[in-house]
């Protein structure tokens, strides 16, 4: 069964708040019933408001009289830890606080699955608790579709099978990285004892420490494809959540074009992609480097191009 991302019920929940009335008023009802208090905005991928805090918050939202409810999204991962060493749920306690000592309403929330919600140790970190399970009745469709498979998924947690072939390839592919393209910052394994499943296609990028904030843009994530059996070219692509729908009515800018960019949906992403040659995780890395290199030297510009030409990117 393929596998849900957390980015995926980020998008089906920033919908269902801003579209599905009835799913809105089971949220709020779950959070403290005042339901003539409604939610008149929401973002996503935030940037956390706490001093020294960085990592962003899945779901924003803001409430006719002002209060802020930020919202961390689980279905089934463990919870993040910075470079710093602090994890999601004080981070979000340092947000509240910080909004709280501007004289704003503010309050946490972790939306799970039951099981989650059962099982987390940092459940008193947040002030409210909403569970999956609560909102399914509001869903139909290939939306309830996503929500059940997720909470099925989280009575299955991942357990990645080995592969040596994909776990060689990755290991080099970072190690070349590093020493020839050391601002191009690959984020960890995520899994242990440098365990790769078979089709791990995908070079994520760590994103605070190689991509520039734009404050009028949302956080994006930034990968390395491989292969992408979905599009006509393996690609490096930054990728601007929820915003996929909007592909076809976004221009790429003339500087990104400049650099053989353009804009097209990835997931329910939009996607400034560059193509890039397709890489081989079951062949070895020695028989690919000048292919490597030209896929990296694209992230590179693709990188360049974001951290200095982004500005003026209006969407």
């Amino acid at each position: 069964m393929t596998r849900i991302c957390e980015r995926q019920t980020d998008a089906l929940f920033a919908k269902a708040l801003v579209d599905n009335s009835t799913f809105a008023t089971t949220f709020l009802n779950a959070i403290d019933g005042r339901l003539a208090n409604p939610i008149i905005d929401l973002s996503t991928q935030i940037r956390h408001r706490g001093t020294g805090h960085r990592g962003s918050i899945d779901l924003e939202i803001t409430r006719a009289d002002g209060t802020i409810l930020l919202v961390e999204n689980k279905i089934d991962a463990g919870y993040s830890v910075t470079s710093t060493g602090k994890p999601q749920p004080e981070r979000y306690r340092a947000s509240v606080e910080a909004l709280r000592n501007r004289r704003q309403k503010a309050a946490s929330v972790l939306l799970a699955p039951d099981l989650y919600l059962a099982g987390t140790r940092h459940a008193d970190a947040f002030d409210h608790l909403v569970s999956y399970e609560a909102l399914r009745c509001t869903l139909n469709g290939e939306d309830l579709a996503l929500l059940d498979a997720a909470i099925v998924q989280a009575a299955t947690p991942y357990d990645p099978i080995p592969n040596a072939s994909s776990g060689a390839f990755h290991a080099d592919l970072k190690t070349f990285a590093s020493l020839h393209f050391p601002e191009l910052i690959i984020k960890k394994n995520p899994n242990g004892n440098g365990v790769r499943p078979a089709g791990s296609n995908t070079i994520y990028f760590d994103v605070p420490r190689t991509l520039k904030n734009w404050s009028h843009l949302p956080r994006p994530r930034m990968s390395l494809q491989c292969r992408d059996l979905g599009a006509p070219s393996a690609s490096v692509k930054i990728m601007l959540g929820g915003m996929g729908r909007q592909a076809g009515s976004i221009a790429a800018p003339q500087s990104l074009a400049g650099i053989g960019g353009y804009i097209r949906p990835a997931g329910q992403s939009l996607g400034l992609v560059l193509d890039t040659p397709q890489l081989h995780i079951q062949q070895p890395f020695d028989a690919q480097v000048s292919e490597v290199e030209e896929g990296l030297a694209a992230a590179r510009k693709l990188t360049a191009w974001w951290n200095s030409k982004a500005e003026t990117f209006q969407i």
